[in-house]
């Protein structure tokens, strides 16, 4: 008798067997997330042809966020800077890779721990953030405003020139808005981000690290000079919209939803009381 053939699986298919293990609703849906956020990239990407041209109102709105700070007494940007630039050299080094990776490269690798292990919060967090940018697209397109690092005649200084990766490179430059300082979604994005931690997270040490990571952000973005305090107070803003946003639309969403049918009930089964006759066999 001939023995059946067994079915010869692919190598590529072997190899992302780990990976299709960790989707909880296969390729379609985790392509089909992917290709949302792709398309809102290249929408926020694009603002950047709509923004070079307002170079002279960029900068007329810095300096009018200055004096704004100033009338606050909230103009410490300068001060953080020179202290970072004091201190030992890690604290700068630590700055300059928040600032560049804290918020793709960290929100993409935590979006993607969502997804996997916290499925049924991915949802909401990806529809805060799309929220949160649209909203930022058009602070940026309204208010173009140019970062503290521009401002040299204040004594501020870009930190990543430094560095081997900085504004002027060839990538970043192509395809980063030079004028989106107002608001921060460098900010939205942390407070996000480390708030879903604590709570989607169950270690306690873990809970406490995403606790911290708003305030290293923050730190982050104002010690490089590329935001000024009032734009993190603008991106905090744009969070709190868009997460209300989101939450008027579940619960206008569940209102809108009719209620499961009610399941049917069984039959009773008769009953079978006491003292009632019970019928019994005739035999011949």
């Amino acid at each position: 008798m001939a023995r059946p053939s067994r079915q010869v699986v692919p190598a590529w298919r072997r190899l992302l067997a780990p990976v299709e293990r960790q989707l909880p609703h296969g390729w379609g849906d985790f392509l089909l997330q992917l290709s949302i956020f792709a398309m809102f990239d290249i929408a926020y990407e694009l603002t950047r042809s709509f923004a070079t041209g307002e170079r002279v109102a960029a900068f007329h709105n810095a300096y009018r966020v200055v004096n704004a700070e100033r009338s606050l007494h909230v103009f410490h940007e300068l001060d953080v800077q020179d202290w970072a630039m004091r201190a030992p050299g890690v604290v700068l080094d630590v700055a300059n890779w928040t600032y560049f990776n804290c918020q793709f490269t960290v929100t993409i690798l935590f979006l993607l721990w969502v997804y996997s292990r916290r499925n049924d919060s991915f949802a909401f967090i990806r529809n805060v953030i799309i929220t949160a940018d649209f909203i930022g697209i058009i602070g940026y397109l309204a208010f173009p405003t140019a970062p503290p690092r521009m401002l040299g005649r204040l004594g501020f200084v870009d930190t990543l020139d430094a560095t081997s990766v900085n504004h002027h490179s060839s990538l970043i430059s192509g395809l980063a808005n030079p004028y989106a300082a107002m608001p921060s979604l460098h900010t939205a994005y942390a407070v996000l981000i480390g708030v879903s931690g604590v709570l989607l997270t169950r270690h306690l040490w873990a809970k406490a690290l995403w606790s911290l990571y708003p305030a290293l952000v923050v730190f982050s973005i104002v010690a490089t000079g590329n935001h000024f305090i009032l734009d993190a107070v603008a991106g905090l803003a744009v969070l709190i919209v868009a997460v209300a946003l989101n939450l008027l639309w579940v619960f206008a969403r569940r209102r809108r939803t009719p209620p499961p049918p009610p399941r049917p009930r069984r039959p009773d089964r008769p009953d079978r009381r006491l003292g009632e006759s019970q019928p019994t066999s005739v035999t011949a």
